[in-house]
């Protein structure tokens, strides 16, 4: 009875403060998800970066980490996740029914909801390797055993390509291709149980770092023949993926003498269409306003800025970043602007 009477005078003291409880803002009590990559890469620590900063905006965001991008995009168009981190060419090969999504009938109907925040560099694809093994070149993965990526991933596709484009080589054929998840693959290397590890990472990462601290690695170029393929070149035409060069010793224990070659890639930061505009807008607007804060977490992230925001954006903004993007003075490439807007 007590319980009762002080809750009676507690509502009493709220209205007469003007506070309507019924009225609050439903995005501060309410937890979007987000899915993005593995603990240790560059697509989990900008997606922590962005919840980090859309949180003090009162909106909350809740991250299911080491999940394949190529699913959470899908799953982001369907409505099932609110946040996640994107491939640009994810986006294209849906609205085509290309690639990983040519099995996906309503691909690019799910498409028209994928929404993009920004794009950033996150990395490049590290073909390594132990020392001691005798592979040097791309002609060497014939009969080995290499790790591409997780099921369904689009990196386990690029993978392929790549080797494909490099060697001539196809998996179940000339090589046996290993497909686990992240964890599982950066394992199966350090158990010795893989010839190849293929892992698009940041440069310097401490995933890639650990094969050096116990043992000699190297990184495998792509060679000339693959970056003259179709295959190669399409990807090149793509705004998501440049060639980029790791130097000598830019990892501890690394053996390489001449700089190798990899692909670098952009990722996006991305939502869908059905998430309030007030939600993305004031989540944008925190995440830049503490840009300063945000390049100082990660060595790449200092090449974030509002002239590269939308360098690998291939589709429409959400609404919400939009008018945030307007509002801050950024220049916004038309292929950006969202339907809404129009």
């Amino acid at each position: 009875m007590k319980l009762e009477k002080h809750s009676q005078i507690v509502a009493t003291l709220l209205i007469l403060a003007g506070v309507n409880v019924a009225a609050a803002p439903s995005y501060a009590q309410t937890i979007y998800k987000a899915d993005t990559g593995a603990p240790g890469g560059s697509a989990h620590s900008m997606m922590v970066t962005y919840a980090k900063m859309a949180k003090r905006s009162g909106v909350n965001i809740q991250i299911n980490a080491s999940k394949t991008l190529t699913v959470s995009t899908y799953q982001a168009g369907k409505g099932k996740i609110q946040f996640y981190t994107g491939v640009p060419f994810f986006y294209k090969a849906m609205k085509r029914r290309i690639g990983m999504y040519k099995k996906k009938k309503d691909a690019p109907e799910v498409a028209k909801k994928i929404r993009y925040i920004f794009s950033y560099p996150a990395g490049l694809t590290h073909f390594l390797v132990y020392d001691n093994s005798g592979i040097r070149s791309f002609n060497d993965f014939k009969g080995k055993k290499i790790f591409l990526g997780p099921p369904a991933g689009g990196a386990t596709w690029e993978a392929k390509v790549q080797i494909k484009a490099g060697s001539g080589y196809e998996a179940g054929k000339d090589y046996q291709g290993v497909i686990l998840n992240w964890g599982e693959g950066i394992q199966a290397m350090k158990d010795k149980k893989i010839d190849v590890l293929v892992r698009p990472i940041q440069l310097g990462s401490a995933l890639i770092e650990q094969f050096g601290l116990t043992n000699t690695f190297r990184l495998i170029t792509l060679p000339e023949k693959a970056l003259k393929s179709k295959a190669i070149g399409e990807l090149l035409n793509e705004p998501d993926y440049m060639l980029t060069e790791v130097q000598p010793n830019s990892y501890r224990g690394q053996k390489n003498t001449k700089p190798v070659t990899q692909l670098g890639y952009y990722l996006f930061v991305g939502t869908q269409s059905m998430v309030p505009e007030d939600v993305v807008y004031k989540a944008t607007k925190s995440f830049w306003e503490n840009l300063k804060e945000v390049q100082a977490t990660a060595v790449f992230m200092e090449d974030l800025n509002k002239n590269t925001a939308f360098s690998a954006v291939n589709g429409p903004l959400h609404i919400g970043a939009y008018k945030y993007y307007k509002e801050a003075g950024f220049n916004i490439p038309a292929v950006a602007v969202p339907p809404e807007a129009k």
